[in-house]
Formats: structure tokens, C-alpha cells, sequence
């Protein structure tokens, strides 16, 4: 919670009890009560002070009405008695129990007796008099003692009411968002006026920000940055660098929540451009939002000269080197015939002779990333990745996987990775041989997985739907329950979980093969129109989908369909390893993976 300056609350009760000088009464025993304050005055200033708080004490007994107690109640407090001056104001509470200006009273001496706790209780009534300020400060002082956020929302208005000041309406909010009403607390900025500026920009739009409404962080980025140029250097106002620094990740951020990437990217070119020392993540966003290959790779080689130890761009790096080198490995026969006579078509020329941006080698920037961070043990998975799991080198990576579990045989990365690759592989066997981890749902997974392997297909449907709604298991488990479904010849339940998962797949040629599988299904049931425009679906976003163009040709020709799946091929679907073992290649901040 924001620090709130209390003294203007002194300064309200100071010229409240001021007032109280001033108040005159036309009946005698008024002007009675009143020379007997002047006197007592004299003696305050002959120094007298004793004598003042004796004359005081019996002059409370012929106080009638409230300004009489507060008159006496000022005086004593002004000769350093609280406690005097809190009987004063108790005495005349119990004749006057309704009295506002005597609550607040009450409030303000507790408080000068750092009795905060009771001064807080007292404040509760002074919601809606002229008083509430003393209440306020009350209110927050017992929050700051006791790290709390208890000051009602109520109170930090009325603040802002009585004084404009920005930090009570910011304070309101604070505290309805601790209570989880991110919307309302959101909504209170609308009592700022349109044509006055705002005072904490970056506050108000991360509110804005967490109910999704994009468009008040871009609209209030230009305050932030105003801010730290009105400062000029970074010491002169930190706070205000610091926020707009945070304000222009989150303009991306928000640019990227109204699909608008391209102004997402230059809000990170722009971060760029204004901190020498910017983070990691900001390159790592610009390389995966890259609209070639070959910017991408530039960006990606930044951040790895940068910080060679960052794994999301290293992992990026390898994989995509490695896609490019792979592709490049794989050639038709007509191009392998036109290659042994020397001649070279313009896609061949293009691919064995342009230049790539990827300079690097894979190798080498696995290594300098080990050597960056010899502990971070996701390198070391990568490295096995690149050498075993994308060229499907089984043979050999079976042994290797088996090296890297004894040499870390508690870890539970490693054991969750090597769950995943056994599976992968087809080495059933293996991959339920390896310990539980700390993982809760990734046990529960493997466990459904072992159970269908073994045949326990309801048992196995249980384990996948406690995991359902875990990011990292959720789109497995639909896969792994549509293909059970199916296999038990449930299609109406295969047939949701193949387009549930393919809806969720962001790879277009996994999507394609859930597309063709649930058009699979409908077929075998006769519902040749959902199949064909499954199979239209799945061919758009995968034209090589063999299978998908193969059934869709039948369809077209006769209608007939021919069985082509089931539990045999569970599991085989190509997803991404790091889906299941937190070895995303892009953990951030930013837009990518918003906050």
C-alpha cells in the first residue's frame, strides 16, 4: 500500500480545535466558561503549566455543552497531557455521545497516544462528517502497524474527495484489489478527470491491464514517458525510470492482447533503443515475432551474444538450426539425379548456396551455453535433444538418456524428460521403470499412460482428466483420452477430444492429424459431410497430410473408409517434448507468455 502523508490531518484537527476558541455563546454561562479559558490562558503563558491543568481539571466539571470539552481538551494537548485531554473528551462523550466533532476529537488524542488501534476502532464513525480525514489517518496508521488492509475503501475515497489528491483514490484501489475486485478497483480512475494528468500511470494501467482492457495502458504510456523526461537523469527520479521501463513491456504486452504484433514489436524495438541494458526477454520476444527466418536468427544470435547463458533463445536457436539443416538434408530423387550431373535447380541453389543468417552452429552455441551456465541442467537435455531426439536417433540416445539418469538420478527434470523420450521411443517398459518425481501431476500423467499401455483404459481416462485443465498436460490429455474413446468405440467421446485438442494445438501439422482423426471417425460412421469438412480443415493446415488427402479422395469416390487407428498408435502423436517437462524454450515476462 502506498505511504499516505498524514499531517494534513493534523492540520484539519488543528483548525477544527482552533475554531473552538471562537465559539461564543450568548448566555451567561457561556461568557462565564469563557473568561474562566482566558484565564487559564494567562497562565499558560506565564509559563504556569501546572496551575493551568489544575484549573483546567475543575473547569471540566462545569462543561455543558461539546465545544466546552474540546476547548479544555485543546488546551491540554497544547500543555502536553494527552491523556487529560482524552478524559476531557470522554467526559463529554458520555453527555454528548452522538457528537461528531467529539468523536473526532476522541480519534486525534488516541492517536497523539499512540493508541492506534483504539483510534482506528474510534474512526469507524466518522464516515460521512466532516471529519473523515482524522478517521482516515487513523485507519491507515493501524494498517501500517499491523501490514494490513483493513482502511475501508470508503475512507480513501472521501480522502480524494476532500482533497484531490491522487494517492487516496490509487489507495482504494490498492486495497480493492487486494481483495480480488481487480474490475472495481479499475474502475475508480474514472473519477479522475479527463483533462488532469495522471499521477501514477503505470498503476492504473496494470489494473486495466488484468481485466483485459488493453487500450488505457497505450493511451497512458505517453504520461509515463513524459515523467522520465521531465526527470532528465535516472537519478533524479528513479521510480518514475523504473515504471516506465515496466510501462513500455507492458504496452507490448497489451499491443499483442488487441492482436496488434507489429506495434508489440516496436514497443520492444523502442525498449531497446532507450535501456543499453535491456533484458533478455525483450530480444527473445523480437526473434519469436520476427516475420522471416532470417531476421529471427540475427535477433536470436543477439541475445545469445548478450547473454549466452539465456536458455529460451539458445533452445530456439538449436532447434530451428537444426529444422533448417534437416530440410536441407532431405532430398527428392529428382534432385539427387539433377545434383549427380552437376545441375541445380533454383530451389536446390536457394538451399545449398545462399547464405543462412544461422552463422552459428548448433554445437557451438550449446557449448558456450554450458559453459555460460554449467548448472542449469536444461542444457544439457537440449544438447541431448539435438544429437538423439530430433534426427529420432533411438538407437544410440536410449544408452545416452539411461548415462544422463545415473548421473542425475534425483533430478526431476531429468526424470521427467527421460519419461517423456522412453515414451516416445516406444520403450514402455523404460519409461515406467524410472522413480516418481516432485511432480504431482506429471506422475498422475505417466501413470494414466501406464495404466492404457496395460489395458486399465478407465482407470487410465481418470489420471488424464485430473490432469485436463494443467497447461502443461492439458492438450496430451485430450489426446490420450480421444484415442482411448476410440479405441473402446465411443465416438461421440473420441471425436470431442480430437477437435477439443486439435482447437488447442498451436503446430498446424499435429492440428491437421486431430482434425484427421475425428474425420476418420465420422466417416466410419457415415457422416460424410463433418468428415469431408474435417478433411478439408486438416488438408489446409497440413496439404502433406497423406492420409487426410488418401481418405478424403475415397470419400469423394465411393464413400468407403477403411479402420486406420486405435490404441497401437496412442501416444505416437508428435507433440512437443518440453510441453510435458517444463522445458519451454520461451519463459518470459512479456507477450509471448503474458504476466
Amino acid at each position: 500500500m502506498k505511504r499516505t502523508k498524514t499531517n494534513l490531518f493534523l492540520i484539519l484537527i488543528g483548525g477544527i480545535l482552533l475554531c473552538f476558541t471562537t465559539a461564543c455563546s450568548t448566555t451567561d454561562k457561556n461568557e462565564l466558561f469563557q473568561q474562566k479559558l482566558n484565564s487559564i490562558d494567562s497562565s499558560i503563558q506565564e509559563g504556569s503549566a501546572q496551575k493551568a491543568l489544575d484549573s483546567l481539571r475543575a473547569l471540566r466539571k462545569k462543561a455543558q455543552v461539546p465545544i466546552h470539552y474540546l476547548s479544555i481538551a485543546k488546551r491540554e494537548l497544547q500543555l502536553h497531557s494527552p491523556a487529560e485531554a482524552l478524559q476531557s473528551v470522554q467526559t463529554g462523550l458520555k453527555k454528548h455521545p452522538n457528537d461528531p466533532m467529539l468523536k473526532a476529537a476522541l480519534t486525534h488524542t488516541l492517536i497523539q497516544e499512540d493508541r492506534i488501534e483504539d483510534a482506528a476502532a474510534a474512526a469507524e464513525s466518522l464516515l460521512g462528517t466532516s471529519y473523515t480525514g482524522i478517521g482516515t489517518e487513523a485507519l491507515i496508521l493501524a494498517d501500517k502497524v499491523k501490514q494490513t488492509y483493513r482502511t475501508p475503501v470508503s475512507f480513501w475515497q472521501e480522502g480524494f474527495r476532500l482533497t484531490g489528491e491522487h494517492i487516496f483514490l490509487e489507495n482504494a484501489a490498492a486495497v480493492l484489489a487486494h481483495q480480488g475486485d481487480i474490475a472495481q478497483a479499475a474502475a475508480l480512475r474514472s473519477r479522475i478527470a479527463k483533462e488532469e494528468a495522471l499521477r501514477s500511470p503505470y498503476f492504473w494501467s496494470c489494473l486495466a491491464y488484468d481485466i483485459g482492457n488493453f487500450q488505457p495502458v497505450l493511451n497512458d504510456l505517453v504520461y509515463s514517458l513524459a515523467y522520465t523526461d521531465m526527470a532528465g537523469l535516472p537519478a533524479n527520479n528513479p521510480k518514475a525510470f523504473e515504471y516506465a521501463r515496466r510501462h513500455l513491456l507492458l504496452a507490448a504486452d497489451a499491443s499483442a492482447g488487441l492482436g496488434d504484433m507489429e506495434q508489440a514489436r516496436g514497443f520492444w524495438q523502442m525498449y531497446i533503443d532507450r535501456y543499453a541494458d535491456s533484458s533478455s526477454e525483450v530480444f527473445y520476444n523480437l526473434a519469436m515475432t520476427a516475420p522471416t527466418q532470417d531476421e529471427k536468427a540475427e535477433i536470436l544470435i543477439d541475445c545469445i551474444s548478450q547473454n549466452p547463458g539465456y536458455y529460451p533463445a539458445v533452445a530456439q536457436y538449436v532447434r530451428a538450426w537444426s529444422a533448417i539443416n534437416a530440410a536441407h538434408d532431405q532430398k527428392n530423387p529428382l534432385d539427387e539425379y539433377l545434383q549427380s550431373k552437376d545441375f541445380f535447380s533454383l530451389e536446390m541453389e536457394k538451399n545449398l548456396f545462399v547464405s543462412s543468417a544461422f552463422t552459428l552452429s548448433a554445437e557451438q552455441v550449446l557449448e558456450e551455453a554450458k559453459a555460460a551456465d554449467s548448472d542449469d541442467i536444461r542444457f544439457l537435455l537440449e544438447e541431448f535433444r539435438y544429437r538423439y531426439v530430433q534426427p529420432k536417433n533411438y538407437a544410440q540416445g536410449n544408452g545416452e538418456m539411461w548415462k544422463i539418469l545415473e548421473a542425475h538420478p534425483h533430478n526431476p527434470l531429468v526424470k521427467s524428460y527421460a519419461r517423456w523420450y522412453f515414451a516416445s521411443s516406444g520403450d514402455f517398459n523404460a519409461c515406467f521403470g524410472i522413480d516418481k518425481t516432485d511432480n504431482h501431476d506429471d506422475d498422475v500423467f505417466y501413470d494414466g499412460v501406464r495404466r492404457a499401455v496395460q489395458g486399465y483404459s478407465t482407470a487410465a481416462l481418470k489420471n488424464f482428466a485430473e490432469v485436463e485443465n494443467e497447461s502443461r498436460y492439458k492438450i496430451p490429455a485430450m489426446v490420450d483420452q480421444a484415442y482411448i474413446y476410440d479405441a473402446r468405440n465411443e465416438p461421440d467421446m473420441a471425436i470431442k477430444y480430437f477437435s477439443r485438442a486439435a482447437e488447442l494445438l498451436s503446430d498446424n501439422r499435429t492440428k491437421s492429424k486431430m482434425f484427421y482423426e475425428a474425420a476418420r471417425i465420422y466417416a466410419e460412421r457415415n457422416g460424410m459431410p463433418e468428415a469431408i469438412t474435417l478433411l478439408n480443415r486438416a488438408l489446409k493446415l497440413d496439404p502433406e497430410n497423406h492420409r487426410a488427402n488418401v481418405l478424403k479422395q475415397k470419400l469423394i469416390a465411393d464413400g468407403s473408409i477403411n479402420r486406420n487407428a486405435g490404441l497401437d498408435t496412442f501416444l505416437r502423436i508428435e507433440m512437443n517434448p518440453d510441453t510435458n517437462t517444463g522445458m519451454e524454450a520461451g519463459q518470459n515476462s512479456t507477450a509471448i507468455n503474458p504476466r
